[in-house]
């Protein structure tokens, strides 16, 4: 029997624009275009606030700049790691623009404002009014896509890429037979995503198994092989992504160890354990990145909202499938890969790992409150008086309201003030930079040395990175004395953030070793997170014996 194609499933409604009709007449499903410009608003709001850069952005934005287009191939240092393209796309930006913060961040602002874009597409095209305003209203509220759209790093890229490449598979999909042409077209731009986003490439897979997998139900195998054969254009451009700058990526023992213990099922668990972590990814998926819930609530909330959400993705799931089964299977496909991922232990599902399964699960919900809208409408129509028609009404006016009410927290918190920073470290190092003068060496805690080599890399030389590190007890210490580090020097500048564990006690211990050593001149620090400071030593005879050990 052959499968129906979205075109051919239902009749023409308010949910699929008439045959024939211009692409830029507006239709109901336009009203969409109300939070999609509540969400240009949040996004340039966040980027306009010009936040100093933090240590994950340093550490990628030293990358971006030291380098050329050829040394950002290979491993990128401070174990960062991103695709080549967009490695290439920032450093191309930098170059033209310079390097502050509005430069650095102009592209993953663009690939927010185009995430929205196409989740405005899709919904116009796939969806009616009430799907398609909640799905635009999911990414324009969207904790990750807010915040990621003004950061130095390419998980904007994710949502947008992988948002693409799902609208363009649906497309695909709709066609009763597409053309080698059309495959040819479709492998090429998955292949770009590629060389942008690391998470439009986890979602291939899935779409392409979709793409062939509904070729071969159609028209059998040979209109499979169709779909099929261009697979070479993205495995020709995948290898060599791979060779040049993926393999440092998926053999590095530092993604294993940092995102390994968090993201991927307890190693020797059994099958109950594995079922609750498997159930427990939800909550936290719910929390980070979708970020269901607004400041000021609890593990409560946050459980009951991961119930309803997931609950509606699900449904959308289904709801997908009854318009067109390969739309459903390209939507529950996407979190079902990322679990198989997770359990192979190649991506972790947790945090902004797993930003890439949001475009689907946002159409999914989307797909679920058009059902609900929809069910409810004709209940009301057909069958106001029958048990039936009372049921089906209350039932898609719950799903509607459920949708709307995860939706209002997450708009009023996305709407108030921006967070405030603990700590402007553009501002301290730059005047720690300003107070530096010959005969100077600056001493910065290990957590602080990105931010000392972004903002001041040059101004602030020489310097060293003491770390307080106590000999056994009973032994002598192996480590230097920190008179020898500032021998030869007129003042030190000490700068510095202040966290749990070693790096605190060697600032504790810096401050109490110079203290009886030189003076305070100028001070910024601040409480006991961060410390900020210029010391004039006195002659090395006045020196008071340092009782810390450093190396």
């Amino acid at each position: 029997m052959p499968m129906h194609t979205a075109t051919t499933a239902a009749p023409t409604t308010a949910t699929t624009p008439p045959a024939g009709r211009p692409w830029w007449r507006l239709t109901w499903a336009d009203l969409s275009l109300i939070p999609l410009v509540a969400g240009v608003v949040l996004f340039v709001r966040a980027y306009a606030a010009g936040a100093p850069l933090w240590g994950d952005e340093q550490m990628i934005a030293r990358n971006i700049r030291d380098r050329g287009f050829l040394d950002l191939g290979g491993a990128l240092d401070y174990n960062q790691s991103a695709p080549l393209g967009w490695l290439w796309a920032q450093h191309a930006v930098t170059t033209i623009l310079g390097t502050d913060e509005y430069a650095l961040r102009l592209l993953p602002l663009l690939a927010a404002l185009g995430t929205l874009v196409l989740a405005w597409l899709i919904g116009r095209r796939w969806l009616g009014p009430v799907g398609a305003v909640v799905l635009v209203s999911f990414v324009a509220t969207s904790a990750a896509a807010i915040r990621y759209a003004a950061e130095v790093k390419q998980y904007s890229g994710d949502l947008f890429w992988t948002m693409l490449l799902l609208g363009a598979t649906m497309l695909l999909l709709e066609r009763a037979r597409p053309t080698v042409r059309q495959y040819v077209l479709w492998w090429s731009l998955a292949a770009l995503a590629c060389l942008f986003s690391m998470g439009a490439m986890l979602a291939t897979p899935v779409f392409a198994a979709v793409l062939v997998g509904a070729a071969w139900l159609r028209s059998g195998w040979r209109s499979a092989l169709r779909a099929a054969l261009p697979f070479l254009v993205w495995l020709a451009v995948f290898v060599v992504h791979y060779l040049v700058s993926l393999r440092y990526v998926v053999g590095s023992e530092y993604m294993a160890t940092f995102w390994g213990g968090r993201g991927y099922p307890p190693p020797g668990a059994s099958l109950g354990e594995t079922v609750t972590w498997s159930l427990g990814r939800l909550r936290l998926l719910a929390g980070d990145p979708l970020g269901l819930v607004p400041p000021d609530q609890g593990s409560r909330y946050l459980a009951a909202v991961t119930r309803v959400f997931w609950l509606l993705a699900g449904l959308g799931c289904l709801a997908a499938a009854r318009r067109s089964r390969p739309f459903g299977a390209l939507l529950a496909g996407v979190v079902l890969f990322a679990y198989v991922l997770a359990f192979a232990e190649v991506v972790p599902l947790y945090m902004r790992m797993a930003i890439w399964i949001l475009p689907a699960v946002w159409v999914a919900v989307g797909f679920a409150a058009d059902a609900g809208a929809e069910l409810a409408v004709a209940a009301a129509r057909g069958a106001r008086r029958t048990w039936r028609g009372a049921l089906a009404l209350a039932g898609g006016a719950a799903a509607v309201v459920l949708v709307f009410a995860l939706l209002g927290p997450l708009a009023v918190a996305r709407t108030g003030p921006l967070p405030a920073g603990d700590f402007d470290e553009r501002a301290t190092v730059r005047w720690l930079a300003a107070e530096h003068r010959p005969g100077d060496v600056t001493l910065v805690l290990s957590l602080s040395r990105h931010a000392v080599g972004w903002y001041a890399d040059h101004e602030l030389q020489p310097r060293r990175e003491p770390v307080a590190a106590p000999p056994p007890p009973g032994t002598a210490c192996a480590g230097r004395d920190l008179r020898a580090i500032v021998d030869g020097f007129q003042r030190v500048l000490v700068y510095g953030a202040l966290k749990d564990g070693q790096p605190a006690t060697t600032g504790a211990q810096v401050r109490a070793d110079l203290a009886g050593m030189g003076t305070v001149v100028a001070d910024r620090s601040q409480g006991s997170k961060w410390l900020a400071m210029v010391v004039e030593l006195r002659p090395a005879g006045e020196w008071a014996p340092v009782t810390g050990c450093y190396r």
